[in-house]
């Protein structure tokens, strides 16, 4: 049996790299990816937290990109030696969801690398991993992209782009509620997609100072009230688009403070509580819109490419560190102490 190295996580805040059985091809569309590039995400953070229900042993990651090296016989699109970026959320196509153009809600939804609760499929932090329904979820690399672009097609840039997009007007006040990478591509994105102010809002220093670099205006909310300091600049409307890009309660009570009367908060942070409390009373008399769930990633990743290839997107920008897959155990405490923005990991070392 042929094995390979792999991210996986043994219990809360540990993660090792074992040797695990290589995948094979079990359906015909199906394809099997040697990975050549792989990151970790906020949402690693869920399992490695233990905030999701997890069976056995996890092998973790949902952000990858490589080369096809084997093709089951009901791929179309792809074919061996093909470079590609996979989604991170599988999606069957033919569902009643996914004919309406909303695969994010796909009866058959999964997530690489988050256990039973989003499918149980192995993660890509790993040196091959198998990729389902390639057809639909995979993305062909375009010749002369930069890799480190396109590995976060497959989620972080375009999550942060799809929170700004489904509900921004140009001209849109937008404030951003974390300066994670979710949040600092969707502050790129707002910049992209024609917003006239973006404000992010988080406590640490360095990410606030890389939000300006993409025009935005931070706030502290250990220096300022974040309320006071966005309708302070917008004639005390708040704002007309709040993305909560973290996924915690403390982050969505300061969205429902700093959004306007008839504006959006849109929820890209992922949320795995059953229920939290919300002042729904203000968001009923302000007339909220409240939009959210698994990231629609399929349907944007071609609009996230043609603006990387066009130099509008720079998602490579938040890479802080690059360490080897054997070194992912200090790769994920790092992250989880917030000392990283974005690690990128190579399988080959």
């Amino acid at each position: 049996m042929s094995t390979m190295k792999a991210a996986v996580l043994k219990g809360p805040h540990t993660v090792v790299l074992e040797d695990i059985a290589r995948p094979t091809i079990t359906e015909p569309t199906d394809v099997i990816l040697k990975v050549e590039r792989t990151a970790i995400c906020g949402t690693d953070l869920h399992p490695y937290e233990s905030r999701l229900e997890l069976e056995d042993d996890v092998v973790l990651g949902h952000e990858f990109l490589g080369t096809i090296v084997a093709a089951g016989p009901g791929v179309a699109n792809f074919s061996e030696g093909d470079r590609v970026v996979a989604s991170c959320v599988v999606s069957c196509g033919a569902c009643y969801w996914c004919r309406r153009g909303n695969p994010g809600r796909c009866a058959g939804v999964r997530i690489f690398g988050m256990g039973i609760t989003f499918g149980d499929l192995v993660g890509g932090q790993a040196e091959y991993v198998l990729v389902p329904n390639a057809d639909l979820t995979l993305k062909a690399i375009p010749e002369g992209a930069d890799d480190d672009d396109m590995l976060f097609v497959g989620d972080i840039i375009t999550t942060g782009y799809e929170a700004v997009r489904r509900s921004i007007r140009p001209g849109d006040t937008v404030a951003i509620v974390g300066a994670g990478p979710v949040g600092l591509c969707a502050a790129m994105s707002a910049e992209v997609l024609g917003a006239s102010q973006v404000f992010v809002v988080d406590r640490v220093p360095a990410r606030l100072k890389e939000a300006e670099q993409y025009g935005a205006i931070p706030v502290n909310f250990d220096e300022v009230d974040p309320q006071d300091a966005v309708y302070d600049l917008t004639d005390w409307r708040g704002a007309d688009l709040v993305i909560d890009a973290v996924g915690h309660e403390t982050a969505l009570q300061s969205a429902t403070r700093l959004v306007a009367g008839g504006g959006t908060i849109s929820i890209p942070g992922a949320y795995v509580e059953e229920s939290i409390p919300l002042p729904f009373g203000e968001l009923w008399i302000k007339g909220v819109t409240i939009e959210g769930g698994v990231a629609n990633i399929v349907n944007y990743m071609d609009e996230v490419t043609t603006l990387i290839m066009a130099g509008k997107l720079r998602p490579s920008s938040l890479i802080s560190h690059r360490m080897g897959l054997s070194e992912v155990s200090e790769a994920y405490r790092m992250f989880h102490e917030r000392e990283a923005t974005k690690i990128v990991l190579d399988p080959s070392k």
